[in-house]
């Protein structure tokens, strides 16, 4: 079965803590290639999967508008208190169906099947990738479920 996939990719620089959202197919793939262009170490990666397309291209895009105040650059995020805090409440609301009508109002510019799609219950599952990724391995294998109180913990603590 074809899964696509939101990611949350974490390295930790000297200072701070940058973490990518994105959509991919192939979560392997999409490890190696940030890694080789990042100057930090990727120190966690999570994924929210799905069968259904619509449903994470709906969550990948309601998480960069809702966490666009801490956004450095394209789909990088400073990973402040602000931040993590803010993605535990959306991750949190995700599977309880927590966003509704009157949210879509109070955001003009996100419209549309994605956005409506977010409105409904959901049972997605919160995976914590183990790293590093053996190669020839599905890296999926030895993932974990992880809530989004977890993953917001974990990257704020830098675990």
């Amino acid at each position: 079965m074809d899964r696509d996939y939101v990611y949350l990719i974490a390295c930790k620089g000297e200072t701070k803590t940058y973490v990518k959202i994105g959509l991919t197919s192939s979560i392997q793939r999409r490890l190696s290639n940030i890694q080789t262009g990042c100057p930090h170490p990727i120190a966690h990666a999570f994924v929210v999967r799905s069968e259904y397309r619509e449903e994470v291209k709906g969550l990948e895009k309601l998480l960069h508008k809702l966490l666009e105040p801490a956004r450095l650059r394209a789909e990088w995020y400073e990973g402040t208190t602000s931040f993590f805090e803010t993605l535990d409440a959306v991750l949190s609301r995700i599977n309880a169906a927590g966003f509704t009508y009157e949210d879509l109002l109070e955001m003009p510019d996100f419209v549309g099947s994605e956005f409506e799609i977010m409105m409904h219950r959901h049972d997605f599952e919160f995976l914590r990738v183990q790293l590093p990724i053996r190669r020839g391995r599905d890296p999926l294998e030895d993932a974990r479920s992880a809530c989004g109180a977890d993953i917001a913990g974990i990257l704020l603590r830098g675990a």
